[in-house]
């Protein structure tokens, strides 16, 4: 079964073009799991600010380090179903490695991390450029 969508930012496609139903639900977890870890993320910092502000008021204190525990353990929840799933599957004799193994949901995560925020290249330092001998003599035109 193929999934016939593209999404295309620059040279950089989500999707392709011909995605085979398990590219697209390896796609799916990995999504998934990536915004998890970034709401969760951004809730604990959310919190974390608030129980700053919170003048250190019993009843401003205990929700927020409530949330905050919360959020951590949605993460650990989150790392826990990535590792354990598929062995569980594997144990029902499922065959899941297609799209549930960590080093391929991790894979596909930072591929996606890259695209969404527009990746493209490491940028090079060339150090030759500031060098000490390309300096100009006279600095009077600044």
């Amino acid at each position: 079964m193929l999934i016939e969508t593209v999404l295309a930012s620059s040279n950089q496609t989500l999707f392709t073009s011909r995605m085979e139903f398990w590219d697209f639900i390896l796609f799916a977890i990995s999504i998934i799991v990536l915004f998890a870890w970034i709401f969760s993320i951004m809730y604990i910092l959310w919190w974390g600010v608030l129980l700053i502000l919170s003048g250190w008021k019993d009843d401003k204190i205990k929700p927020a380090i409530n949330s905050i525990r919360f959020a951590l353990i949605g993460l650990w929840v989150i790392i826990v179903s990535i590792f354990v799933f598929p062995k569980v599957a594997w144990l029902l004799g499922l065959d899941v490695s297609k799209y549930s193994s960590p080093d391929k949901i991790f894979t596909e995560i930072k591929v996606l991390w890259d695209k969404i925020f527009w990746k493209t290249s490491t940028p090079t330092y060339d150090s030759s450029a500031w060098s000490v001998d390309n300096l100009p003599n006279d600095f009077s035109d600044l």
